[in-house]
């Protein structure tokens, strides 16, 4: 079944309603649902009473259940398919701590609607047309993961922190062909953004 839910979590009201109103209109042509609510525990009460299965994006940061026990109770809620953190702290931070306890993306309030949008709609309407992660076939125990030699050389240093322009510096190649090279990754490794890749790499030990 496809998550047809969009669930926001966050407790300052004058972000969380204009972001689902936007990711409402954004949203409707899809036929997905968009909630927004203040707190973890209505949340909860709003999942336990639909049948919908959701995508919950939750504040890392707010009174009561958040950060990264958040991130793992909602994931144990059996119609939650995806948890996405968002919020305002330092993205270099905490990206890695939200991928890390279970979190699909981590989105920066800095970015505009329309990014967050896209984000979103790449999470639940990938290219299999599939909304939970346990359902498609997992690269690292399904199938072998195939890198080419320079994908490889670009992971690492990926995970070394570089930009894209530093990559090209240090690969001798155009930028052009290293955001080439990591949408192949992405790809591959089914993930949505570099943390993922590396740590995913890491767990097959391509790097």
């Amino acid at each position: 079944m496809h998550t047809s839910g969009l669930l926001i979590v966050d407790d300052h009201p004058v972000y969380r309603e204009a972001l689902t109103e936007k990711l409402g209109a954004d949203f409707s042509a899809k036929e997905v649902s968009v909630v927004g609510v203040g707190c973890a525990e209505a949340a909860l009460e709003v999942l336990m009473q639909s049948e919908r299965r959701w995508v919950v994006v939750l504040d890392i940061h707010m009174p009561g259940l958040s950060g990264l026990a958040g991130i793992k109770a909602f994931k144990s809620v059996a119609n939650v398919d995806q948890v996405v953190s968002i919020s305002g702290l330092d993205e270099k931070l905490w990206e890695p701590r939200c991928v890390q306890a279970g979190a699909s993306l981590f989105l920066s309030k800095n970015n505009t609607s329309a990014y967050i949008f896209k984000k979103l709609d790449a999470l639940m309407h990938g290219a299999d047309g599939q909304g939970r992660e346990d359902e498609a076939p997992d690269a690292s125990t399904a199938l072998p993961l195939r890198l080419t030699v320079r994908q490889k050389d670009v992971l690492a240093l990926i995970a070394q922190g570089h930009p894209n322009k530093m990559i090209a510096s240090l690969l001798e190649i155009s930028e052009h062909t290293v955001k080439i090279h990591i949408h192949q990754i992405f790809k591959e490794l089914r993930v949505f953004n570099r943390t993922q890749a590396v740590l995913k790499a890491m767990r097959s030990n391509l790097i």
